[in-house]
């Protein structure tokens, strides 16, 4: 009996996923439950509707002047030390995965010294330095599914926000000068996309809860329709594809576990699905058409030629965090002068990460990445499995949304948090079945090499 425990250590980490059983539960009003609410609010931009309702609209978006946002990133550097410090008050250390990230925003910080724009390398370093504690703090704080559950409830929150904020104020909540309802929805947020971004990441945790239990399966299922119904009104076509991705996979790997004829049918369908990816990956510029869309995907494949030829410039450092964009580099100017609209970013993620970064950040960055991936593979293989899972779509909406759009490297980009956060507790997960293992073969080797001299074996 002593040497069956060993056989079955994945079990211990089940503490680590649910409220139930934990002396620490004491409701939704634990005072860290409530600030990583906050962090997260924050980190997606939902309160900037306020400062929209107030000041009037924004100039491109640009909202980081305004007093209230002052007020709310001294909160927010506040809040973040506070939680990572609970945090590793709670488990003792930081771990691997959290020194990754730290040292990454070191690393963005520390491109202040060869940055085109200090001052806003130097603004940015700092708010990211923030960040990375804050989901450090997030990710030690809460068990997954109470995680998983905030998420959730936020996205829903500000997809009846966007609602509200539409039948009271319509030319706030809709993009473009005429205020038509035939214009596309931003909600409470500064743009189409970031509503679009906000209800992919609602999907993801909404899709999360169907998966992992059959009690209130039916609420998140409601949720899933109007998570997909703001993504239609946002019109943001890669949030779109994002969520219908996440539904997709979501329903053979569910048919897949049923077993029996379901999982035959899900077979099936990955079978079909593999070789229309494809032949749509081969022939996207015929099947844009198809759909009505420009094959240049709105003039991003001509900025992509541009901005490969200013990475060589700067190969291996980059132009610095946040620095290639701003007013102070005429290049910018230049380049949205050329295409008649005007660019905020590279619109593609790794693009993006070489022309701020270079090749020594982007490296980084990916290294993180793939150590994420991996452990959500070996969590898999625990009772943390649908927390791997869930980890491994985030990370393949991230690469699916990392082809039209910048990723990782802005700390308000909702999938940012989600990436960091997920693949921390991941790794705690883990690193939790390692010690069970180590203490279960510590206590049980010595009683079966007893019972090996009593001769009992």
């Amino acid at each position: 009996m002593e040497a069956s425990s060993v056989l079955q250590p994945q079990r211990l980490p089940q503490r680590l996923l649910s409220r139930r059983g934990s002396p620490d539960s004491r409701g939704l009003a634990r005072w860290y439950y409530l600030a990583s609410g906050f962090f997260l609010l924050q980190t997606i931009g939902a309160f900037g509707v306020v400062s929209r309702l107030y000041y009037g609209d924004w100039q491109g978006g640009f909202t980081e002047t305004t007093k209230l946002a002052v007020i709310l990133n001294v909160l927010t550097m506040v809040v973040s030390p506070v939680l990572f410090w609970r945090g590793v008050r709670k488990t003792g250390s930081i771990s691997a995965g959290g020194i990754l990230a730290i040292l990454l925003a070191v690393f963005l910080l520390v491109s202040v010294a060869w940055s085109i724009d200090p001052s806003t390398t130097l603004r940015r370093g700092l708010l990211y330095v923030f960040f990375v504690l804050g989901v450090i703090g997030v990710a030690t704080n809460l068990k997954s599914d109470e995680f998983i559950d905030l998420v959730s409830t936020i996205c829903f929150l500000s997809a009846i926000a966007s609602l509200v904020l539409l039948a009271v104020f319509p030319s706030y909540a809709i993009m473009g000068d005429s205020g038509s309802l035939g214009e596309p929805m931003r909600g409470i947020f500064a743009h189409k996309n970031v509503l679009g971004q906000v209800m992919a990441v609602g999907a993801l945790a909404s899709i999360h809860r169907v998966r992992a239990s059959r009690k209130g399966r039916l609420r998140s299922v409601a949720k899933l329709v109007v998570f997909l119904v703001m993504a239609f009104a946002s019109k943001s076509s890669t949030s779109l594809l994002t969520i219908v991705y996440l539904y997709c996979l979501s329903g053979i790997i569910m048919l897949v576990r049923g077993g029996g004829a379901a999982r035959i049918l899900g077979v099936s369908l990955t079978v079909l699905l593999i070789p229309i990816s494809v032949t749509v990956a081969l022939f996207s510029d015929f099947f844009l058409e198809m759909i009505g869309k420009d094959p240049t995907l709105t003039g991003r494949t001509v900025l992509w030629e541009i901005v490969i030829n200013e990475i060589y410039e700067r190969l291996m450092l980059g132009w610095g965090f946040f620095a290639f964009w701003g007013p102070a580099n005429p290049i910018a100017s230049a380049i949205s002068a050329s295409l008649g609209w005007g660019v905020a970013h590279a619109h593609n993620g790794l693009l993006e990460m070489l022309l701020e970064l270079g090749i020594i950040g982007a490296a980084f960055i990916i290294v993180i990445f793939v150590r994420n991936v991996a452990l959500a593979c070996r969590c898999l293989r625990t009772s943390a499995s649908e927390l791997g899972t869930s980890t491994l779509l985030c990370c393949g909406a991230i690469v699916f949304t990392g082809t039209t759009e910048a990723v990782l490297l802005d700390n308000t980009e909702v999938w940012t948090s989600m990436f960091f956060i997920l693949g921390l507790m991941c790794e705690r997960i883990v690193r939790a079945v390692r010690s069970s293992q180590y203490l279960t073969v510590s206590r049980a080797v010595p009683r079966v090499s007893g019972a090996i001299q009593a001769g009992r074996f």
